[in-house]
């Protein structure tokens, strides 16, 4: 009995360390604006996620899986509660890395997509 529950937990750290891992996107909002900007939204394939405020020189981190494939895109309010729209790079379902996103001081949107597709 005991050498069956042995078994058991040494074949469950194996799963656990070269199991299965969804691909993940780390996406990192930063505002280069002098003013906070308010009611940011990020829509991506299958989803979006948001934050209520990032200040001046502030930045928002948020962790995503692309469930589809589809074009980004990002909304957010400036000091003056004037809404911006900007249309980002097209994300892949299944691929992974990193994603920086930058509000920059004259309310444009750069994207900086680091992806790959996971195997």
């Amino acid at each position: 009995m005991r050498r069956s529950g042995f078994r058991i937990a040494a074949c469950c750290a194996v799963f656990l360390l070269t199991g299965c891992r969804s691909p993940w996107v780390q996406c990192t909002i930063v505002n280069h604006e002098a003013t906070p900007v308010s009611l940011v939204e990020v829509n991506y394939p299958g989803g979006s996620f948001g934050v209520q405020t990032i200040a001046a020189g502030g930045s928002y981190h948020y962790r995503f899986h692309a469930l589809s494939t589809d074009t980004l895109s990002l909304s957010f309010s400036d000091a003056g509660r004037k809404i911006h729209n900007a249309t980002g790079p097209e994300l892949k379902q299944g691929q992974e890395g990193s994603l920086g996103i930058d509000i920059q001081a004259d309310n444009r949107v750069t994207w900086t997509p680091a992806l790959t597709v996971a195997r």
